[in-house]
């Protein structure tokens, strides 16, 4: 008897000391994770730096060649009037354009157009990387979900119509994230297209880490 009842104390110790066993459709564990976004201020002027500007002062060279007679003489140590022995001259011309006040107000509307621009994009792919994270974890979320009501399903606990509901929400949310990961990449190549080639792989090469 004694015996017996010292098993039955050892048994019992055995089953308090073992882990608690959690039942697989208890709810599943959310946990939020971010990845960093860039730094808008330090993008826009990443981009604003790449930009191929232009100068004020576009001189234009040119070659001039003119066959003719020269009007221009001189005259010689006999006192009579000497022409050049060659008709064929050749010219090297710069011309300097001369902008107006009104020029320059286009230029400066074009700069702030340009800078406009800049920034509407840089705001519209930092707020669609922050939108395709969230949708990243709630298709993580619903996953979790979907799987906890397939075991409630076969505990016969529910019926399938809450399994078919997650699994639902999970194509759909799939969907919009392939839909969010072109307009992400719309906008990339839309940044890239303010640099010139060898400024756009930098530029590039910065952005990849935070992309999807």
């Amino acid at each position: 008897m004694r015996n017996s009842t010292c098993i039955g104390i050892i048994a019992l110790s055995l089953a308090l000391a073992a882990p608690a066993q959690e039942p697989e459709h208890a709810l599943p564990e959310y946990q939020l994770r971010h990845h960093p976004l860039p730094d808008a201020r330090d993008l826009y002027q990443r981009t604003l730096d790449c930009w191929p500007s232009a100068s004020h002062f576009r001189a234009e060279l040119s070659l001039e060649g003119r066959l003719g007679p020269k009007s221009i003489g001189w005259i010689d140590a006999v006192g009579q009037i000497a022409t050049p022995a060659q008709p064929l001259s050749t010219t090297l011309v710069a011309r300097l354009p001369l902008y107006s006040a009104s020029e320059i107000d286009r230029e400066r509307e074009r700069e702030w157009l340009r800078r406009r621009r800049a920034a509407e994009v840089v705001g519209q792919l930092i707020t669609q990387l922050a939108d395709w994270q969230r949708m990243r974890q709630e298709l993580g979320l619903m996953k979790a979900l979907e799987v906890r009501a397939r075991q409630r399903v076969l505990s016969g606990i529910v019926d399938s119509s809450e399994q078919v509901r997650y699994m639902e929400r999970v194509a759909d949310l799939d969907g919009q994230l392939l839909r969010h990961s072109g307009q992400i990449e719309r906008s990339r190549l839309e940044l890239l297209g303010f640099c010139t080639q060898a400024q756009a792989d930098a530029l590039d090469a910065h952005l990849r880490p935070h992309l999807p």
